[in-house]
């Protein structure tokens, strides 16, 4: 019976030993894993700035583009003096 104790000590400590070794490195896969997360997370922010800069820009660039485009209407329109522009031109008109 003693030997089987012995043994059963044995194994178990043997099990103790192994699962504490086995934690330390997945102890250190741990901490290189949150210090590759925060700098995604600083990476992330750094890209949600562009991201907001350059949709600022798009708005600015958008409401410029706007105005050029009623600017070319209002000048359209003042190129017609004497009722609507013509639809088509038909150079040979008598044949």
């Amino acid at each position: 019976m003693s030997k089987i104790r012995q043994f059963m000590n044995i194994v178990l400590s043997a099990i103790i030993v192994a699962l504490g070794f086995g934690s330390c490195v997945s102890q250190q896969k741990y901490k290189a894993a949150l210090t590759e997360i925060e700098e995604l997370r600083g990476q992330n922010s750094a890209l949600q700035a562009d991201k907001a800069f350059l949709s600022d820009e798009n708005g600015k660039l958008r409401q410029e583009l706007k105005k050029v485009e009623d600017y070319r209407k209002r000048i359209e329109e003042r190129k017609v003096v004497y009722g609507p522009r013509p639809t088509g031109y038909k150079e040979d008109i008598n044949k």
